[in-house]
């Protein structure tokens, strides 16, 4: 062929990309532009990094994927659970009024509601979370599911794996899920002693599966999620990986704060509904042995709980979505902790907004970011909010992971889910919302004293800032939608 027909070729390419796809996918104009630049732009670049990572949202929502959630459904319905997913969720007691609105702002968006009577255990740290996580392994006697974004092939990576595989040893039914990308620098044969010992391993979409283009999926759409459901009646997730990074052994980073939360009564439910999808999603099996939804009967007094999926695989993005719907019912406070800081224009005037009307706003991110990148788009965010009367905080003590937020004394949430465009609607991620006075006051006396350890950050500093500077934060927040 002649190097007219190519360009032709190539320039038909670039036209069905944009009038065919790009304009017509539901994203951030923001991001529509960058990616209309970049083909345009890259002709040839730019039309494959669109095909690896343009898509806004995975097929899996697709017939097969509906039909297999179903099954899941029916399965747990089969083994007692309700109809709503989660089951035996008694009517919440003496709740504050606004959580009734988020209940069913998260039924709109099929997640299922809050269950009544559930005790909750916030757990500071790795130390603490790998410590109780541990216990409760050993402790195992009908089954184990473990999932990792990432598992490192370390001291503590080791340790996790060789307690798995005594309960295995010992007959108890243990199934370990991680991420393929999160967790690549794991040896090939790592698991092998698990599977030995009877138990299974899976990895959550390979990114050497070429089918997964053919069916339209990204290969940055990553499972984000952090889970442990024992005997499926105490069930862990949050912010905290398996790693020795995560017990502060970092020597770039240092200290490390994260938080993690223990659950036991009937929402350990919302955990195993994810792992079981999350599994077949993986392994095409449908794990439907007896006693995976025999939950723990209701507490009382216990907390209400609302356990939160998300990802390319949800149309509403839930936990961006009840995120600001608690923001916006904001009387007294807003306590945001989280290392990743790139709100989108909805979160950033729920913020702001809440602020302008008296709400005590305070912000906690890492004074050392992993990602430099990442830091400079975040501080551009700095002005505005500290101009509306947020007040934002750098936490000087190391790198703080935890992802947690505290409102007035009504709610809070635990979980895997940074403030940015990936997570609330790239990866796969799960947050546990609390209306309890006793966790969110849990929550805020540990914020309290992370501000101890933090620096405010000041408008007379960030005035002070010079014209290099403030043009690489713009520059950098250009490229937050895509981050």
């Amino acid at each position: 062929m002649t190097l007219n027909a190519w360009v032709a070729i190539l320039v038909i390419l670039e036209i069905v990309v944009v009038f065919g796809f790009i304009l017509t996918e539901r994203r951030h104009p923001s991001a529509t532009l960058a990616w209309v630049m970049a083909v345009v732009f890259l002709p040839v670049l730019g039309l494959i990094l669109y095909v690896v990572f343009g898509r806004t949202r995975m097929v899996r929502r697709s017939r097969r994927f509906k039909k297999l959630s179903r099954r899941v459904r029916e399965l747990m319905r089969d083994n007692g659970v309700g109809s709503d997913g989660l089951g035996r969720a008694n009517a919440l007691r003496d709740c504050d009024p606004r959580t009734p609105p988020v209940a069913r702002l998260a039924s709109r968006m099929g997640v299922a509601p809050p269950t009544d009577g559930n005790i909750t255990r916030l757990l500071v740290d790795a130390e603490a979370a790998y410590g109780a996580m541990l216990a409760a392994i050993r402790g195992a006697r009908h089954h184990i599911h473990i999932e990792f974004y990432i598992w490192q092939n370390d001291d503590t990576g080791r340790c996790f794996r060789d307690a798995l595989v005594l309960r295995a040893r010992d007959g108890v039914k243990v199934r370990a899920l991680v991420d393929a990308v999160g967790s690549s620098s794991l040896p090939d044969g790592f698991f092998q002693p698990l599977v030995e010992a009877g138990g299974e391993f899976a990895e959550f979409s390979p990114i050497a599966r070429i089918a997964r283009l053919l069916r339209r999926s990204r290969v940055d759409f990553r499972n984000h999620r952090k889970l442990l459901i024992v005997d499926a009646q105490r069930g862990f997730t949050g912010g905290v990986n398996l790693g020795d990074e995560y017990l502060g052994k970092d020597p770039e980073l240092g200290g490390w704060r994260d938080t993690h939360l223990e659950i036991e009564g009937p929402a350990v439910m919302g955990l195993q509904q994810a792992f079981v999808e999350d599994w077949l999603w993986a392994t095409d099996e449908l794990l439907a042995e007896t006693g995976l939804f025999s939950a723990r009967p209701a507490a009382e007094p216990g907390d209400a709980v609302l356990v939160v999926e998300s990802g390319p695989d949800r149309e509403w993005a839930p936990i961006h979505r009840i995120y600001v719907q608690a923001i916006t019912a904001s009387v007294s406070r807003v306590w945001l902790t989280n290392p990743y800081f790139l709100p989108d224009k909805v979160m950033e005037e729920a913020l702001v907004t809440a602020a302008l009307r008296g709400v005590d706003v305070r912000i906690l991110l890492p004074k050392r970011n992993d990602s430099r990148l990442v830091a400079y788009a975040s501080a551009a965010f700095f002005q505005a909010l500290l101009q509306a009367g947020v007040k934002l905080y750098r936490y000087r003590a190391g790198f703080v992971h935890a992802k947690t937020l505290v409102v007035d004394d009504w709610a809070s949430t635990v979980g895997s889910a940074n403030m940015d465009a990936r997570s609330f609607r790239l990866n796969f991620e799960l947050n546990v919302f609390v209306f309890s006075g006793g966790l969110t006051t849990a929550l805020a006396e540990t914020f309290e004293r992370d501000l101890a350890e933090a620096d405010p950050v000041t408008r007379e500093a960030e005035r002070a800032i010079g014209y290099l500077t403030r043009l690489a934060r713009q520059a950098a927040q250009l490229l937050s939608p895509l981050m």
